[in-house]
């Protein structure tokens, strides 16, 4: 599905589990009292202010919006991941006509990596929705085990075509697979240290989106963790009027992770601008456990730090 470059601002703003906006869900995904931005530590920042139907589609932030009659087709047609496919074979290896293709792995997964004091030599991890495989790359250069798996098979077999001959130095590996979020194949479930989502979740709709996040989580064996890069808007009612694809999540979804199994570590996002009613947002999640390779420890915030 996505993955690729985003804005340069790297999430400055943390906020604790504790203070998770979703709160106790009553179903899932879903908390339906109180103020849903109000557990949010800080001000809520912004990256995403363009107008309806005219904000980019998903990871490079200047690629276009992909084919919204497409997608709201696949959608009707109650196959909210189906419109990916076309849009890559209709690419005929042009990552232009790729609206999330940045070519350059998300400076949220690069950022999370570059942490003093983690090591992620000899992890499993996986990249969800690996699209062109820029984040999946990056993980094997640092020595991961990577699964990278998306919907389209055009995709996985152009990320496979580009990078056969980088990979072949690196000290990691890229094991590209065929998998659809939504009906994870067994031998994924539970399978993983580190799990990474970026940019895939927003680019559903909301009828999917809490099944997609049980996903997500479900692939983070115990003791893993999950890194989540997504569009957050600021209010339920600014993420009600947003037209996508993608779609901003209203603050209340992210309960959905939870619901998964996982314990939220950090939110983190840039400074606030008013006058924008979304923000690009970090989270990294933790499932309890001791089973994770990821070397590091990790304080209150987050953020890896020296042992």
């Amino acid at each position: 599905m996505t993955d690729g470059s985003g804005p340069d601002d790297e999430p400055t703003e943390t906020t604790s589990p504790r203070d998770d906006p979703g709160g106790s869900p009553a179903g899932v995904g879903r908390d339906p009292g109180g103020d849903p931005s109000s557990g949010l530590d800080g001000p809520l920042g912004a990256l995403a202010d363009a107008p309806p139907g005219q904000r980019d589609g998903g990871a490079s932030g200047d690629g276009g919006t992909p084919d919204v009659t497409a997608a709201a087709a696949a959608v009707l047609r109650d196959r909210a991941t189906e419109w990916f496919e076309p849009l890559y074979r209709d690419a005929a290896g042009d990552p232009s006509a790729v609206p999330w293709a940045g070519l350059a792995p998300h400076p949220h997964v690069v950022g999370w990596l570059d942490q003093p004091g983690l090591d992620v030599t000899g992890v499993d991890a996986v990249v969800v929705g690996c699209g062109l495989g820029d984040d999946a790359v990056e993980l094997a250069r640092r020595g991961c085990r990577v699964t990278a798996f998306d919907v389209s098979p055009t995709a996985v077999t152009w990320a496979r075509e580009r990078f056969a001959r980088d990979l072949a130095g690196m000290p990691g590996t890229v094991d590209w697979q065929v998998a659809d979020l939504l009906d994870l194949p067994a031998h994924l479930v539970g399978a993983f240290g580190l799990v990474v989502e970026v940019r895939t979740v927003q680019s559903l709709p909301a009828t999917v989106r809490d099944r997609a996040m049980v996903g997500v989580s479900s692939l983070a064996g115990p003791g893993g963790w999950v890194l989540v890069s997504t569009l957050l808007a600021t209010s339920e009612e600014a993420a009600r009027s947003w037209q996508g694809p993608p779609w901003a999540q209203a603050p209340s979804e992210l309960a959905a992770y939870r619901v998964g199994g996982l314990e939220r570590v950090a939110l983190e996002h840039p400074p606030a601008d008013p006058s924008r009613p979304a923000m690009e947002v970090r989270l990294t999640l933790h499932r309890a456990g001791s089973a994770s390779d990821v070397d590091s420890d990790v304080d209150a915030a987050g953020r890896a730090v020296p042992e």
